[in-house]
C-alpha cells in the first residue's frame, strides 16, 4: 500500500507539473474517512466494504481517476499556440485552423515566427508575431523569447532552410531544430506538445523504391545519402526523455496547399503556371515524367487536413509520444489525375499521353520533358498573360516555379505512398479529395493574385 500511496502523489504532483490543478478531491490528506470517498458524487467504494477507509486504501481506488481525470483537465486548459515558418504552406494551415476553429477559451493566444517578414490574410486578436532565426544558438533565441514565448503550451516546428548541397542541407537543418527545441525548453515552462513535421522523405521514398505504402511501425531504411529527419526526430525524442511535455511528428506526402504569397517546393504552383503558359501557347501540356511514373500509384496531403491531424494528435494525450504520416486517405494515378488538372485551366493534355523513351526499370530514374528545360525561355509569356489580365504582382511568382525540384519528384519510376492506417486507428478520420484539394488550392491562388485566370 505504501507504493500505492507514493505512485498516486507522485501522479498529483506531475499532473500540477504540467500546468493541470486537480479536482480538491485528489488532494487527500492522511487522514481516515468517516464515509466511503466519493469522485463527482459517485461512491468510489462498493457496498459492502467498511465505511471507514484509510486514505492507504483509498488512494488504490483514486489513481486510475486521477490520470483521467488530470489528462482531461489539461486538455481543456487555455492553451498557447507556438508556430514556426507561419509563412510557409503548414505553418500558415495550422495558423488558419486555430483561428477558425478554436475560441479564445481553449487558445488564449497563438504565437507566430518566421525569418521573413510576416504576411497573412488571416485576422485574429490573438496573433501575436516575433521574428526569428533558428540559425542562432539556442542562448541568443531563449533571450528573444523569454517574454513573449514563455506561456507557450504546444509548438509546431515547420520550419525549413534549403541548401542545394545535401550535406549542407541536413547540417543545417538539423542544427536548425536542435536550436528551436533547445531554446524554446529554457523559455517555456508550462510545455505540453512539441510537433515536428517531417515528411515521406523520412521513409527514403525520394531515393529508391520502399514498401508502399509506406507505415510509421517499420524500421528506418539507410539510403545512399543521410537523411536529417532521422536526427530531428531523434533529438525530439531524447529531449522528451523524463520530461511532462510530449511529443509528436507529423509526416505528410507532397504537400498541396497556398499562401499569400508565392514560396518554393509548391508543386501545385509549380503545375499551374506550367499550365498556364501552355494554354496561352495553344500547345499540349504533357506532364514531364516518365511512362512508370505516369501510370503508378501516388498520393498527396491537403494542407489544411495536416493542419488537422497536426492539432488533433497534440492535444489528444492517448496520441503523446507517436509518430503519424498524414495524406488525403485516397490514392490517383497521374494519367487520370493530370488530364484533370489541365482541364481545370483550359490547357490541353490526354490521358494517351505518349512516350518516345523505353519503359524504365524499376529504381532508374527517367523524364520523357523537363520543368527545368521548359521553363528557361518561358519567363516573356507568363509576364505577358499577367499584363494582359491586370495583375503585374504575379509576374513574380514566376520565380517560385520549383522546376528543377518537380523534375527529382516526376523522374522517379517508383510509387511512394504514406499508409494512414495508424491515424485512423488512433480516431482521427480526416478526409479529402486530391482533384479537390488541387482545385481549392488552385483557387486560392487566383484569390491571392498568385497567378491569371
Amino acid at each position: 500500500m505504501l507504493r500505492t500511496h507514493q505512485n498516486a502523489f507522485d501522479m498529483e504532483s506531475a499532473c500540477i507539473a504540467k500546468g493541470g490543478m486537480l479536482p480538491h478531491v485528489f488532494h487527500i490528506k492522511r487522514q481516515t474517512f468517516s464515509s466511503s470517498p466519493h469522485l463527482y458524487g459517485k461512491p468510489l467504494v462498493a457496498s459492502g466494504y467498511s465505511a471507514t477507509i484509510s486514505v492507504w486504501t483509498s488512494l488504490a481506488f483514486v489513481t486510475a481517476a486521477m490520470v483521467s481525470s488530470c489528462n482531461i483537465i489539461l486538455e481543456k486548459m487555455s492553451k498557447t499556440a507556438f508556430i514556426t515558418g507561419a509563412n510557409g504552406i503548414s505553418g500558415s494551415a495550422i495558423l488558419e485552423y486555430l483561428a477558425q476553429n478554436t475560441t479564445a477559451e481553449d487558445w488564449n493566444s497563438i504565437i507566430v515566427t518566421s525569418r521573413s517578414p510576416f504576411k497573412t490574410t488571416v485576422s485574429d486578436p490573438r496573433i501575436k508575431f516575433i521574428a526569428l532565426d533558428f540559425t542562432q544558438d539556442a542562448k541568443a533565441l531563449a533571450e528573444q523569447m523569454k517574454d513573449i514565448c514563455a506561456p507557450v503550451t504546444h509548438a509546431y516546428f515547420c520550419s525549413y532552410v534549403h541548401k542545394d548541397d545535401f550535406a549542407k542541407l541536413n547540417a543545417a537543418n538539423e542544427a536548425l531544430f536542435e536550436n528551436f527545441l533547445d531554446s524554446l525548453e529554457q523559455v517555456a515552462k508550462s510545455l505540453q506538445n512539441v510537433t515536428l513535421q517531417t515528411g515521406g522523405k523520412y521513409y527514403n521514398v525520394h531515393l529508391q523504391p520502399v514498401p508502399s505504402p509506406a507505415r510509421e511501425e517499420e524500421p528506418r531504411r539507410q539510403g545512399p545519402i543521410e537523411n536529417f529527419y532521422f536526427p530531428q526526430e531523434d533529438k525530439l525524442a531524447s529531449a522528451q526523455k523524463g520530461k511532462s511535455w510530449s511529443w509528436n511528428v507529423i509526416r505528410p506526402e507532397a504537400i498541396v496547399g497556398s499562401t499569400s504569397k508565392p514560396n518554393g517546393m509548391n508543386e501545385a504552383l509549380t503545375i499551374a503556371i506550367y499550365l498556364l503558359v501552355c494554354r496561352e501557347f495553344g500547345t499540349e501540356a504533357p506532364m514531364p515524367t516518365n511512362q512508370r511514373y505516369w501510370e503508378g500509384t501516388d498520393d498527396v496531403s491537403d494542407s489544411n487536413l495536416i493542419a488537422d491531424l497536426t492539432i488533433y494528435t497534440s492535444t489528444n494525450s492517448k496520441c503523446a509520444n507517436e509518430a503519424f504520416n498524414i495524406t488525403n486517405g485516397d490514392y490517383f494515378t497521374w494519367r487520370y489525375m493530370w488530364p484533370r488538372l489541365a482541364d481545370y485551366f483550359n490547357a490541353k493534355a490526354s490521358t494517351e499521353q505518349k512516350f518516345t523513351k523505353p519503359l524504365p526499370k524499376e529504381g532508374d530514374v527517367q523524364l520523357e520533358n523537363s520543368f527545368l528545360e521548359w521553363s528557361k525561355d518561358k519567363r516573356e509569356v507568363w509576364e505577358s498573360l499577367c499584363d494582359r489580365q491586370g495583375i503585374a504582382s504575379a509576374k513574380q511568382t514566376f520565380d517560385f516555379g520549383t522546376w528543377a525540384f518537380q523534375d527529382w519528384v516526376f523522374q522517379r519510376t517508383w510509387s511512394a505512398t504514406l499508409s494512414i492506417s495508424k491515424a485512423r486507428r488512433y480516431g482521427w478520420k480526416g478526409y479529402v479529395d486530391s482533384y479537390d484539394s488541387f482545385v481549392r488550392t488552385f483557387d486560392k491562388f487566383k484569390q491571392f493574385g498568385l497567378i491569371p485566370k
